[in-house]
């Protein structure tokens, strides 16, 4: 086997474990948000791109109140990335977090702006639900 054939079949065997490790970290993820779901009104937003990496906040928000019950943010370079709180957010109402103006100290705007995209997500998702298109089970 030359050099060429051995640094081909390595950089396979790098890219299937790449792979195999984001596919165990989206189990993760959605494995978590599954049980999230079980305690209210639950949505996830994005932030950021490809470049400057991308940061993923759930929310979870009670359907009478709308204030956060729990709120995680998924961010990170590598696959080992795991759902961490923010307990910023937690208690904080739905019409704060749409406030684009929002600041909050030791939240970094990414995670607020991804959090934001979650908040609009719920919003829309409670109004559907007030207008009666959807039956509300909680």
């Amino acid at each position: 086997m030359n050099m060429i054939e051995q640094f081909a079949l390595a950089a396979l065997a790098a890219w299937l474990i790449q792979l195999g490790l984001a596919y165990r970290q989206a189990r993760v993820f959605y494995r978590r948000i599954s049980s999230l779901r079980k305690l209210g009104r639950c949505a996830t937003g994005l932030s950021g791109g490809r470049y400057r990496g991308r940061v993923y906040v759930a929310l979870v928000v009670h359907p009478l109140t709308h204030r956060v019950i729990k709120a995680e943010k998924l961010s990170g370079l590598t696959v080992f990335a795991t759902l961490k709180s923010v307990t910023q957010l937690e208690g904080r109402s739905l019409d704060e977090l749409l406030n684009p103006q929002l600041s909050i100290e030791g939240v970094p705007p990414r995670v607020l702006e991804a959090a934001r995209s979650a908040a609009e997500a719920i919003q829309k998702s409670l109004e559907k639900a007030a207008s009666g298109d959807v039956i509300v089970t909680a």
